[in-house]
């Protein structure tokens, strides 16, 4: 029987946030961000961590992490009063990734401004950010280590943490500075660590930080996998031939919205450069560009505004697009994790996607290497008909 209170379309309360979440400020706040049903990842989590358990879960992007460990950091904090020092501090890979970490928390409990703590941002602003609300930090390893150095963030009191996107942080080379900014965490705290694969590194790390961590994994439906069609081509090794065979495809494929990854800041220079010859609009992304410029791009990439991004694996993280039609490997990355980071910004929310492997002579050994690894279907496509691009001498 329904409830007189509750309208038959409104889900069940033992189904909705309303059974993980009892702080009503928040309760408020989802019910006006129309976020009704937790994600596997949110209902596997919030419990365990409310409970006071550490955790390390396996999260792919689109799979509602962010609140996962948001929500029950901002219950702990509501719980703990009148609290003037760190309570928790979030470490991500990137900078923009820490910066739509910032903004989910202030977004569900804006009271709460958390100091951004990341490069390319002036210190001085970070520091009166640090003085004015140092309840939760977000920020990337290099400039948190530094910050911690000069004694502007101190963690004494630090009850929580989170190491976001652990694969990519370990992948990226930050182990050292991860370990260096753990090790400074009082031992009476609670940590969690969120990763799309759990590595034997992410174990190893896991290990040393975490005290008997309840390990949230799921097992998913087959309705709920992302639909996304897996596909390479080979091709040769000439100058211009994957520039060449790039255009072709985005010819063929006319998706509304694309991500062309490649390994290097010289690459994603170049394939701009080359695509633009060919007619097409396409800006790249890359850790060159000032933090301004970097925002402008991806707001402009979200809006739909810019079709056709050209990005490095650092660059491109925290972009998030509803309806990303295609993913380019320009290049083969020789880490599994890196080609599931990439390729799972499409095929989300029930939409299908492709995501296209570029596969040269010098991806040879990288790319049958991922085939062992990955559990997906990789299917062969031939390369498109298309002139050569000539480089003007």
């Amino acid at each position: 029987m329904t409830p007189e209170n509750q309208s038959p379309n409104t889900p069940p309360t033992d189904e909705s946030f309303f059974s993980l979440v009892k702080h009503q400020v928040i309760r408020e706040k989802l019910t006006e961000l129309s976020i009704v049903i937790p994600t596997p990842v949110q209902r596997g989590s919030i419990p365990v961590v409310l409970e006071g358990h550490d955790v390390i879960a396996q999260a792919q992007t689109g799979s509602g992490k962010t609140l996962a460990f948001v929500l029950p950091i901002l219950s702990k904090l509501l719980d703990a009063g009148d609290v003037k020092e760190t309570f928790a501090l979030i470490i991500a890979p990137t900078r923009e990734l820490a910066v739509q970490v910032r903004n989910v928390v202030t977004t569900m409990l804006p009271d709460v401004q958390p100091a951004c703590i990341i490069g390319g941002v002036k210190q001085a602003s970070q520091v009166r950010d640090l003085r004015n609300d140092p309840r939760i930090v977000v920020g990337t390893p290099g400039r948190l280590m530094d910050l911690i150095q000069q004694g502007e963030i101190v963690l004494k009191e630090c009850r929580m943490f989170v190491l976001d996107e652990a694969d990519e942080m370990l992948s990226m080379g930050f182990v050292e500075e991860v370990r260096a900014i753990l090790a400074r965490l009082p031992k009476d705290r609670q940590g969690m660590f969120f990763s799309a694969t759990i590595t034997p590194r992410v174990g190893i790390l896991a290990n040393s930080f975490l005290k008997n961590p309840k390990r949230i994994e799921f097992e998913v439906l087959e309705d709920r996998l992302p639909q996304i069609e897996h596909l390479f081509s080979r091709v040769d090794g000439g100058l211009t031939s994957k520039a060449t065979a790039l255009a072709g495809f985005l010819s063929e494929f006319k998706p509304r919205s694309a991500i062309v990854f490649c390994n290097t800041k010289s690459d994603t220079e170049l394939v701009e450069i080359l695509l633009r010859r060919r007619g097409f609009e396409p800006e790249r992304l890359n850790s060159d560009l000032s933090q301004k410029d970097r925002e402008s791009t991806m707001d402009r990439f979200r809006s739909g505004e810019l079709k056709l991004l050209i990005a490095t694996d650092v660059a491109a993280r925290g972009i998030d697009v509803q309806e990303l039609e295609l993913v380019v490997n320009y290049a083969i990355h020789e880490l599994p994790e890196t080609y599931v980071h990439r390729t799972g910004r499409t095929g989300r929310a029930g939409r299908s996607g492709k995501a296209l492997s570029l596969v040269g002579p010098q991806d040879f050994s990288a790319f049958y290497s991922l085939q062992k690894k990955l559990p997906i279907v990789l299917t062969e496509v031939p390369l498109p008909d298309q002139k050569p691009i000539v480089i003007a001498s």
